[in-house]
């Protein structure tokens, strides 16, 4: 996996650009760590980035934002309003207005689960205020995150910097079913003698709710879930053919930052680039680094190994929405996603904004069994086999 690693950021990194790199990748369920990269060339510089750098993490904050916002009564179908928005703090004498990326909004409701996966900021600056300033911040430090926050509008968006291990770490919850684990580089030392001088211990404790991790990590497939496109495309657009087995993840910009952090139930890797003077990241080769460099590296370390889905632990119940809406699917409806809640916290009603539509219109649903039938075929592409094998 090291080799996977170096190897991968020798081929993504854009040329001559002087642009720097770092990599953690862990086993979520134990730890352990499988590979790390500190920088491009350890000769020019032997600063170990992974650890010591602390930079702005941007969007990947979001998923943290989103478990507080399922803990405190939201579910991946409730809606907010995406347009542009100046929001009033600190009794109204200040004052914050996000921009979406590309100056795109949806000009209308999303639901939370879109939202994750377009990355809306106005939805998440809205959450972030609805839940008051200091939430965010407390459950940042409860997943683990040692790095200052700052209670202001913009965290909702990353502005307060951590470091590619601490971020890694805080994913694996999500990855692991709420496990906290401790981020392990040494197995065992064992002495001339063959006598085991130390042993690393695996001491995981449950912290988060395993049933709120999951519909968390399940949100966190929409990413690569063009059911979810809307105004835009969804983040993950641009890796779909290149991935061959299922993800969940975030992905994060700033001015000056770039992250990319995914995972399986096996492998975990966050990854940042980003120049060490804090220069504007420029250039579309530049801006995709982090992503081609993490799915270059998953799919190298993933590869011959077995293909594992996200299991739903007891006491969720996945049901067929209408993404646009966030209500029960129907036949008319032209797109539908299996979604995940808490028991009882699924949507009741039915979706009504479609007019009926004949089953095999080209514009129309098709009946459900059908889908699923499609889905055991081998040419449908394996984003719309995962969501099939949820059934």
């Amino acid at each position: 996996m090291q080799k996977a690693a170096e190897e991968n950021m020798a081929k993504t990194s854009p040329a001559g650009s002087g642009i720097q790199a770092a990599l953690v990748a862990m086993d979520p369920q134990t730890g352990f760590v499988k590979a790390m990269i500190g920088g491009r060339d350890y000769a020019e510089s032997s600063f170990n980035r992974a650890v010591k750098a602390i930079r702005q993490p941007g969007s990947t904050v979001k998923p943290f934002l989103y478990f507080a916002a399922l803990e405190h009564g939201f579910t991946p179908s409730s809606t907010l309003r995406s347009e542009e928005t100046t929001f009033y703090y600190d009794e109204g004498r200040r004052q914050y207005a996000p921009k979406n990326f590309n100056g795109r909004y949806a000009e209308g409701n999303l639901t939370m689960a879109q939202a994750l996966a377009l990355s809306d900021n106005i939805y998440a600056v809205k959450t972030h205020l609805f839940l008051g300033m200091e939430t965010l911040k407390e459950y940042m430090e409860k997943f683990g995150i040692t790095s200052k926050q700052e209670a202001v509008p913009s965290l909702a968006l990353g502005t307060s910097g951590v470091s590619v291990i601490e971020m890694a770490k805080a994913y694996s919850l999500f990855a692991n079913g709420g496990t906290a684990v401790e981020p392990r580089f040494i197995q065992k030392v064992i002495g001339k003698d063959g006598k085991v001088i130390y042993e690393s211990k695996n001491k995981p404790r449950q912290l988060l709710d395993p049933k709120t991790a999951f519909v968390m990590t399940h949100m966190m497939t929409g990413m690569f879930d063009p059911k979810l496109n809307g105004y835009a495309a969804v983040t993950g657009s641009s890796l779909l053919k290149k991935a061959t087995r299922i993800y969940a993840g975030k992905s994060g910009s700033t001015n000056t930052d770039s992250w990319m952090i995914g995972f399986t139930p096996d492998l975990l890797a966050a990854v940042w680039t980003g120049y060490d003077d804090n220069r504007a990241i420029a250039g579309s080769r530049e801006k995709a680094f982090a992503k081609n460099l993490w799915i270059g590296f998953m799919e190298d370390a993933l590869k011959g190994k077995p293909l594992r889905s996200f299991q739903p632990p007891k006491g969720v119940t996945g049901v067929w929405i209408d993404p646009t809406t966030g209500l029960l699917a129907t036949d008319s409806c032209p797109v539908k996603r299996l979604t995940y809640y808490v028991e009882n916290t699924e949507p009741a009603e039915f979706c009504t904004e479609h007019p009926h539509l004949p089953p095999d219109s080209e514009k129309g649903a098709e009946p459900r069994h059908r889908e699923i039938e499609d889905g055991k075929k081998a040419g449908k592409p394996w984003y719309r086999r995962f969501f099939d094998w949820f059934e």
